[in-house]
């Protein structure tokens, strides 16, 4: 069961961006996270499709998670039943409330959606970016992503509830993405879900002038040769290692843990101040 979005909306709404296409859509870099998507993206900034939307846009600031989360509610929440019609398709116009002036995307946003992706922007190449080592990639992911994983003991699961940004984090990512994408849990299904993506990009039966199968140890030359692009004359970006991005996590949502322990506290004072005069109230009458 879904909560209705003007609940959700009107307890956590929080500012959102809002931006319009200006450019067609480019680049679907539709491999999974911790493939190479930072490297890629720099890349293809460096190659003139800037911005290529990452993961950092969708849980930094300013981000979109609340209209992330209706993209995946309309995706699953739309499954038809055996035999039935098939619901509503996720169209261009509602991938562009999020990707907006975006001329690429990349990362765990673009495997998600990756065959309504390709669908709703049939003239964007797409990029279908591997790690060859599926045990590296594995490990890597766990070190990173990992710290989506459902567990309502922790105690950022707790905060959540009391700040509007950590709280879409978690509804999104956590309660949504991550374990519809991994079929329930990542540390249990991961590698065949990578296998199970990246064998459904393939039998999309996309022609070669349209799909590039890609990884970082590639470099520049077959992506360039690919997008029609001149190789620069730079190296090529060199990635988003775990611990970095736990740092860049960490500082970014500092303020949104300092904001909920805050609302918990003022919470629990009025819970007190309200229990205390209840239980006065009633001594008084008996």
């Amino acid at each position: 069961m879904y909560a209705p979005d003007w609940l959700l909306h009107l307890i956590y709404g929080v500012p959102a961006p809002t931006t319009q296409r200006k450019k067609p859509m480019q680049i679907l870099a539709v491999g999974i996270s911790r493939s190479g998507t930072e490297s890629l993206r720099e890349a293809l900034h460096t190659l003139g499709s800037e911005h290529t939307h990452h993961g950092f846009d969708t849980i930094l600031p300013p981000y979109d998670l609340e209209k992330t989360y209706r993209l995946l509610k309309k995706k699953y929440a739309t499954l038809p039943a055996s035999g039935s019609t098939p619901g509503p398709k996720l169209t261009a116009e509602d991938f562009d409330t999020v990707l907006g002036d975006c001329v690429g995307v990349c990362d765990l946003f673009a495997a998600e959606f990756a065959p309504e992706l390709i669908a709703a922007y049939p003239d964007a190449k797409v990029i279908l970016n591997t790690r060859k080592d599926l045990d590296a990639w594995y490990k890597s992911m766990q070190a990173t992503m990992g710290y989506f994983d459902i567990n309502p003991a922790d105690w950022d699961w707790v905060k959540s509830w009391f700040c509007g940004e950590l709280f879409w984090i978690r509804q999104a990512m956590c309660r949504t993405m991550m374990p519809t994408f991994f079929r329930g849990s990542f540390a249990s299904n991961g590698k065949w879900v990578y296998q199970q993506h990246v064998a459904m990009v393939r039998g999309l039966g996309l022609p070669e002038e349209r799909l590039l199968e890609w990884s970082v140890e590639d470099g520049w030359e077959p992506l360039c040769r690919f997008l029609g692009r001149d190789v620069p004359d730079v190296e090529f970006p060199n990635g988003n290692p775990p611990g970095a991005w736990a740092e860049r996590i960490a500082v970014t949502t500092a303020e949104y843990h300092a904001r909920a322990v805050r609302n918990m506290i003022i919470f629990g004072a009025v819970i007190v101040v309200v229990g205390g005069y209840t239980i006065a109230r009633f001594v008084v009458y008996q």
